[in-house]
């Protein structure tokens, strides 16, 4: 992890700044590590990254840029042979890298990464890579710039923990202000993904070098030629995810992406050399209806898949380490940050957890496999009309998994309500599922009043229209490049922050395989039909696990159901849980924020048996779970017990 400090006078640092420093280098190190730092007049880089040698100085050019790295470069040799600096050092590479081609290095480098830069005219540099990236929070005055992925190091340095309870109200909303660089604390701001800020004391100027929309075209003569490419470029993230770690575990579902990256690990493997790959299953006490086309519990997949690698050494994760608000308290004194996704992940502790058990360094994952080799290819729905390919069209609604529409509602509801005006999306829901005219509404633990008035700075934030939140106007998108800018705006959610905290607290590093920009990248080229074709979505991924993984599972349309064990574990907590509300209605905040009285609603009105409907069972999945998480969010920062 990284930190700096930089007084804008240029003068030796003064005593309180000394002090601060070593304030932030203790919070750095909080969960272990040792932090080196270095004055570089008025300003100070602090690196307790593992192994990290002192906060590097491009040893090439006379500019003396001076940078620190959290995260990794994979193209580093190739940056040291261009820029002519013979080093391995990622700080000092990226510092080389911005002495020799200035705001266009970003573009040049790929890795996964955040990264601050002390600029040879005093002015101090922020950067994140594209798609993931380690978080990066600033602020700033006339007197001084301080900047760390972890907000506890900004408190440390005298930064005020303010917390912003309308930003908390967005997120409860689901509007999630992707990219917008809002925190949760005023007076503090973070680095967009594919961005870089310059902080002076005039202020901070944002740059937005990188757009997913903007990728060139891959067409290539031989149909099988798309399927090959893809491997290499998998098997290229794999090896060099391996040339990271000592020993890695694998986390490994039932479905497409992480069984792909499992196949491409083995193969990058020497020859004799085993895998580790760790599956969660559900609460023991899980009984849901399942709707056609959802997997509950993926255990038995997983080891029909393992049956055909025998290098793979399968471990499940312990279900009692789990539950929406496990750890809730460790995870906000990691983080400090609130995320609606948190109350999703609860299951991942088992697999951390198992991890260290396995004694391993780092935890593999294929979290961005949606948004690369596995893409279901959700826009070709309205480009196949807008092409007139009917045929392609018609066949696609109708193997749409876990859809019993008839085809010509699914013809409206996919291809053509998306080309409409919002108005008229809006109107044409309301006529069709009455009780869900408002999803926000259905969905969010907010109460009436506060929801009003999100949506009313919502609407003067963005100069008009009342709809700011993800649910208020469900769309897919309707051509590759507004799908591939929607996928990177959601990757800015603020969900680096809970694997962040899951490093620290278990002591594991976290690297998505697939998270790999050249893979990503050649999949936003390829045509529409690599993903959605004749019938078949996901086209690019079922064609290249031919071989790697049972055709059923291959060419199933079934998927795993995020939390299908909440009904269980929420269930036997409803007595605590009501409890937990009638301490929010002391809070002078929740009381008004929260929709006390609907969430103990919820709890008391349970149904026996659980089920996925929309109407009936979402709003206890998805209201109750985050109310509790935003009340243990603010007792955590006010340091209260009572929450």
């Amino acid at each position: 992890m990284i930190a700096a400090w930089l007084n804008w006078p240029a003068a030796k640092a003064d005593t309180e700044a000394v002090l601060r420093v070593e304030a932030m280098q203790r919070s750095l190190c909080l969960y272990g590590g040792k932090a080196a730092s270095r004055w570089l007049g008025c300003a100070c880089l602090i690196d307790a990254a593992r192994g990290r040698r002192q906060p590097a100085t491009s040893p090439c050019s006379e500019a003396n840029t001076h940078a620190v790295l959290s995260g990794w470069i994979d193209n580093g040799a190739e940056i040291a042979r261009l820029t002519d600096c013979p080093t391995d050092d990622p700080s000092a590479l990226y510092a080389a890298a911005l002495e020799t081609w200035g705001d266009a290095a970003q573009a040049r480098l790929i890795g996964n990464y955040a990264a601050i830069a002390v600029l040879p005219d005093g002015r101090l540099h922020l950067a994140r890579s594209p798609w993931s990236a380690p978080p990066l929070y600033y602020a700033s005055d006339a007197g001084r710039a301080i900047a760390s992925p972890l907000l506890r190091v900004l408190f440390a340095a005298g930064v005020a923990k303010d917390l912003d309870y309308a930003r908390l109200a967005d997120e409860l909303a689901f509007d999630f202000r992707e990219g917008d660089g809002a925190s949760w604390y005023r007076g503090i701001a973070s680095v967009p993904l594919g961005a870089s800020v310059t902080l002076d004391p005039a202020g901070a100027k944002v740059a937005r070098w990188y757009d997913p929309g903007t990728v060139p075209q891959v067409r290539h003569r031989d149909e099988r030629d798309y399927v090959a490419q893809a491997r290499s470029l998998l098997d290229e993230a794999s090896a060099r995810a391996l040339a990271t770690t000592d020993k890695a575990a694998l986390a490994l579902s039932g479905g497409l992406d992480s069984p792909l990256v499992a196949d491409s690990l083995l193969r990058c493997l020497p020859a004799g050399r085993g895998l580790d790959a760790i599956t969660f299953i559900p609460d023991p006490d899980w009984d849901v209806d399942l709707p056609p086309g959802i997997v509950g519990d993926e255990l038995p997949i997983v080891r029909e898949f393992a049956a055909m690698h025998p290098r793979l050494a399968l471990h499940v994760a312990d279900p009692a380490l789990g539950g929406f608000d496990y750890r809730a308290r460790d995870i906000y004194a990691a983080m400090d940050s609130f995320v609606l996704g948190l109350a999703n992940v609860g299951m991942y502790h088992g697999v951390y957890a198992k991890a260290v058990e396995l004694g391993c360094d780092t935890l593999l994952n294929a979290d961005l496999g949606n948004q690369s080799i596995s893409d279901d290819g959700r826009w070709a729905y309205v480009e196949y009309a807008r092409r007139g390919k009917w045929g392609q069209l018609l066949r696609l609604l109708a193997n749409r998994p876990g859809d019993s529409r008839p085809l010509w509602r699914k013809l409206l509801a996919l291809s053509v309500l998306p080309q409409l005006p919002a108005g008229l999306r809006g109107l044409a829901r309301a006529l069709a599922h009455p009780g869900r005219k408002d999803m926000t509404a259905l969905l969010s633990p907010l109460s009436p009043q506060a929801l009003a008035a999100q949506r009313k700075a919502a609407a003067a934030r963005s100069g008009g229209g009342g709809q700011s939140g993800a649910w208020d106007d469900f769309t897919f998108a309707r051509d590759r490049q507004e799908a591939a800018r929607a996928d990177h705006a959601a990757a800015d959610r603020n969900g680096i922050d809970i694997t962040l905290a899951f490093e620290q607290i278990y002591g594991v590093a976290t690297r998505d395989v697939t998270a790999y920009r050249p893979l990503i990248e050649y999949c936003l080229g390829l045509p529409t039909e690599q993903f959605a074709f004749d019938g078949m979505d996901r086209r690019l991924a079922r064609r290249m696990a031919e071989g790697a993984m049972p055709e059923a599972q291959r060419l199933t349309t079934g998927h795993g159901f995020h939390n299908i064990d909440m009904h269980a574990r929420v269930g036997r907590r409803r007595g605590e849980l009501a409890e937990y509300c009638t301490a929010m209605r002391d809070h002078p905040v929740l009381s008004q924020m929260i929709d006390i009285d609907r969430v103990e609603q919820l709890l008391a009105q349970w149904p026996e048996r659980a089920g996925l409907d929309i109407d009936r069972d979402w709003p206890r999945m998805m209201a109750i779970p985050r109310a509790i998480m935003a009340a243990r969010f603010i007792g955590h920062v006010e340091g209260r017990n009572d929450l």
